[in-house]
């Protein structure tokens, strides 16, 4: 949160030096780091415009100044009303069992077992087929790939992808495509533009489960329309695996002219002409031009089964275009009557070991003799 706060310039960054303060000392320890008059604009009538990282950050302050779960919910509470009553909102919304919501756009359901999650998923296939799951262990993360981050990261995403490359040869032997790369570098742990989903849900119940047991989950349902999902040898999936290659100066361009409607014809093709020429290295029969969405929107793709982790996992991916901002991928989101459908798990522990009967565990999920050997150990010790 320092770095965060720190890396806007913002003021409240001085909250997080030195060690939280006590519920009794709050007040006190705010006003030596903001001073007296941090709670109002210049002409003292209005309260000040946070950004959502300074609003975030102070809340969170708030909370670590708080040591037991009912006095964060009393906080919430008067919290809440505090918000209701100053913008004089409607009581859409709500805290349930420690969690913050609105209800109008929100549809929020627990899960505390394996036959909940069965149950659960059961009826929602009645309604509709085309669902993709993952496992989040903590509800306030984002739908984001590892390159997006971080700036430096996502500033850094051709020179991550070529290194690995020049220094790990032998391993991309047998890779053709661009995407084939991609998908190995994700395998190992690199930060890629693509996000791991999964067609099972008891594999994303258990990423959901794996960690942070002290808070809850979230299964994360996604759905796609037909024109949103591609398969690997598709010139979409081409294009946006091709990105990489590419240094953030050029990607910023590609997405200028993609972003830009008066930008056409001729002079746009030209403009994307590297991009076209690199997808051709690796299929020569693509076209000479690009559509704009291809390099601006993200796309559901479907992995080749060509490695045992992919397999045991009923893997696809989100593949990103250059539009991905912090919150783009929430329209894959799986929503009902312009509801967005929240899933929380709770009693992750006991989850864990009802997978267990399913043949669902770490040894399973990622076969590669050092995680199995890892998961023994731990199993037996």
């Amino acid at each position: 949160m320092y770095a965060r706060l720190k890396a806007g310039k913002s003021k409240y960054a001085a909250l997080y030096h030195g060690s939280y303060p006590k519920k009794d000392n709050a007040v006190t320890a705010w006003k030596k780091c903001m001073g007296e008059d941090s709670y109002t604009d210049d002409n003292n009538r209005f309260p000040l415009k946070l950004t959502h990282d300074e609003s975030k950050g102070i809340v969170n302050w708030v909370y670590r100044t708080l040591k037991n779960v009912k006095e964060r919910e009393t906080f919430t509470e008067q919290l809440l009303r505090q918000i209701k009553d100053f913008h004089n909102v409607s009581h859409s919304v709500c805290l349930t069992r420690g969690v913050v919501y609105n209800k109008n756009i929100i549809e929020l359901n627990f899960i505390a077992s394996v036959s909940d999650a069965n149950h659960f998923i059961s009826l929602l296939r009645q309604r509709t087929d085309a669902l993709f799951f993952r496992g989040h262990s903590d509800p306030n993360y984002i739908l984001q790939p590892s390159i997006m981050r971080t700036l430096s990261l996502r500033q850094n995403e051709s020179k991550i992808y070529q290194e690995l490359l020049i220094n790990c040869p032998d391993d991309f032997e047998k890779c053709h495509t661009h995407l084939e790369k991609l998908v190995k570098m994700q395998h190992y742990g690199l930060p890629t533009r693509l996000l791991d989903i999964t067609r099972n849900p008891l594999v994303a119940l258990y990423f959901a489960c794996e960690s942070n047991l002290d808070t809850y989950g979230e299964l994360v349902l996604i759905s796609a329309e037909n024109h949103e999902i591609k398969y690997p040898q598709s010139d979409t999936a081409s294009v946006l695996a091709s990105l990489p290659a590419f240094t953030v100066k050029d990607q910023r361009e590609f997405y200028r002219l993609a972003s830009n409607p008066e930008v056409g014809g001729l002079e746009f093709d030209y403009g994307v002409s590297k991009l076209i020429q690199e997808v051709r290295l690796e299929k020569p029969s693509f076209e000479s031009s690009i559509k704009r969405e291809d390099i601006l929107n993200s796309y559901i793709v479907f992995a080749l089964k060509n490695n045992n982790r992919i397999i045991k996992q009923d893997g696809a991916f989100i593949l990103c275009g250059l539009n991905n901002g912090a919150n783009s991928l929430e329209e894959f989101r799986y929503r009902e009557q312009c509801k967005k459908i929240i899933v929380l798990i709770e009693k992750k522990e006991e989850i864990l070991e009802q997978l267990e009967h399913f043949s669902i565990n770490r040894a399973t999920l990622f076969p590669e003799i050092e995680c199995v050997a890892e998961y023994l150990k731990k199993k037996y010790s």
